[in-house]
């Protein structure tokens, strides 16, 4: 193996370093790099939140589901009480009455301006989502940017 050879001024037996421009280019590759990754990466975390968000939501209505069986009622479900998953509150949107209610996940934080429903037949809804996402309202959850019903 050969020794590193050094730079032409520099003094013999000296190693050569990195220069500025070598380092401001490398800099600069490193910044367009994570100008395109950043972006995939924010969009990457959002979905994986609304994908436990939709779980949360379909969690819940099989809770609804089994007071209804126990009791002949979704009134006093287990609805009544919010609780955070992901940066989602799932909670009903009002009180469940005898024979419906409608189960809510709100974003917030990463996920502000997300908003899924889902209600006693089972129907579920996209009724808020970024403006990169799609429109809403929407029959279904979009899951994705882009998707649409």
């Amino acid at each position: 193996m050969s020794p590193v050879p050094s730079r032409p001024d520099a003094p013999e037996g000296v190693p050569r370093g990195f220069t500025l421009v070598e380092l401001m280019i490398v800099i600069t590759v490193i910044g367009i790099l994570a100008a395109f990754a950043y972006p995939s990466y924010r969009r990457h975390v959002q979905r994986g939140e609304v994908a436990q968000a939709t779980r949360a939501l379909s969690e819940a209505r099989a809770a609804m589901e089994q007071h209804f069986l126990s009791n002949g009622s979704y009134a006093g479900g287990p609805c009544t009480e919010s609780r955070t998953v992901a940066s989602f509150t799932v909670a009903c949107a009002s009180a469940p009455s005898a024979s419906s209610y409608t189960l809510t996940a709100t974003g917030s934080g990463p996920t502000a301006g997300f908003a899924y429903t889902l209600d006693q037949n089972g129907r579920e809804r996209s009724t808020a989502l970024p403006a990169d996402w799609g429109t809403a309202p929407a029959g279904c959850w979009i899951l994705r940017a882009g998707r649409t019903c």
